[in-house]
């Protein structure tokens, strides 16, 4: 009988620390009614930079692309441009491409004035509004790197205590998608 107390007491706190184990792990919540399929296509050839050149889905091919949504008009985005900064310099394996509905000129604007190091696909109202449905700012979605959906997340999920994404944050993101796409042969 004490052996049973014993090894139903072990069972327990082994339960209680694999339970400790998962309340670590971040669930993240996709964006809400997002418009293509996890496995889909991104609509990259549909894209142009502030110049008007169009953004040609061979040049993401071949490593992962982290798509950041924002508008000129959202604070959060632009507070995380340094960070987005950094993931890219930190980060070999992903391309970051920004998409914003803004007009190419403001768009070019933005790029400079807020440092953006990363390509910007300007004036995709059409594409973040009628064809993939994001409806709030800063959020991302993950491509692979045959420019299919992974996922994608609201930008508050990736942070810090005041509701911003952090460098960290956004990595721990990207890590978690990646091995999930990675286990299921992404």
């Amino acid at each position: 009988m004490k052996i049973r107390t014993v090894a139903l007491a072990a069972l327990i706190a082994l339960a209680g620390l694999q339970g400790a184990a998962h309340a670590t792990e971040t669930a993240y919540t996709p964006m809400a009614k997002f418009g293509i399929e996890v496995g889909a296509p991104f609509p990259l050839e549909q894209l142009s930079d502030p110049s008007g050149r169009a953004i040609a889905r061979e040049r993401w091919q071949g490593k992962s692309v982290l798509v950041n949504f924002y508008t000129k008009y959202c604070a959060p985005c632009i507070k995380e441009v340094p960070k987005l900064n950094e993931v890219m310099k930190r980060r070999g394996d992903v391309h970051v491409l920004a998409m914003t509905p803004d007009p190419r000129a403001e768009a070019a604007k933005y790029v400079k004035q807020h440092d953006l190091r990363w390509p910007v696909a300007a004036d995709a109202g059409a594409v973040m509004g009628k064809q993939l449905n994001v409806q709030a700012f800063p959020s991302f979605a993950l491509l692979d790197a045959q420019g299919r959906l992974v996922a994608t997340v609201m930008a508050n999920q990736l942070g810090g205590e005041d509701g911003h994404a952090t460098v960290e944050g956004i990595e721990r993101w990207l890590d978690a998608q990646l091995a999930i796409a990675a286990k299921q042969g992404g």
